[in-house]
């Protein structure tokens, strides 16, 4: 069977009102509110006074993590242990070892909060191992 497309043009307003019942229509706009737990919290580390612990996450691996919140609000990202792909990776210049295998991880742009700081540890190994 052979088509042939002899025009286009808009639908009648008929056409468009019976299409339209049809096929439901717009209702009203609900708001959907957005989720108040932050990242952190969802991926399950713990807060104990200025310090957070829990552990990085990707489809590859986990690494053990601890974070430290400054007085004046900067934030400090460790891990520990890293494993032989993060060392062999482009960002290992960017981990400085501090003691019983604890590595900080220096970021060339400081995080904006905690959560945002998880994500772009995760996003490096995730980088590291693929």
């Amino acid at each position: 069977m052979r088509v042939r497309e002899l025009g286009s043009r808009p639908a009648s307003h008929s056409i468009r009102d019976i299409f339209s019942r049809m096929v439901g229509g717009r209702g009203p706009a609900i708001a959907v509110a957005r989720r108040e737990i932050p990242y952190w919290q969802e991926r399950g580390w713990k807060r104990q006074g200025r310090t957070y612990t829990g552990s990085y996450q990707t489809p590859y691996a986990a690494f053990q993590g601890r974070i430290e919140e400054g007085w004046s609000g900067t934030l400090t990202f460790y891990l520990l242990n890293p494993s032989e792909e993060i060392r062999h990776c482009s960002h290992w210049i960017c981990f400085g070892p501090r003691g019983k295998d604890w590595y900080l991880v220096h970021m060339g742009r400081k995080p904006k909060d905690v959560s945002s700081g998880i994500i772009t540890i995760e996003r490096l190994i995730t980088e590291a191992y693929e």
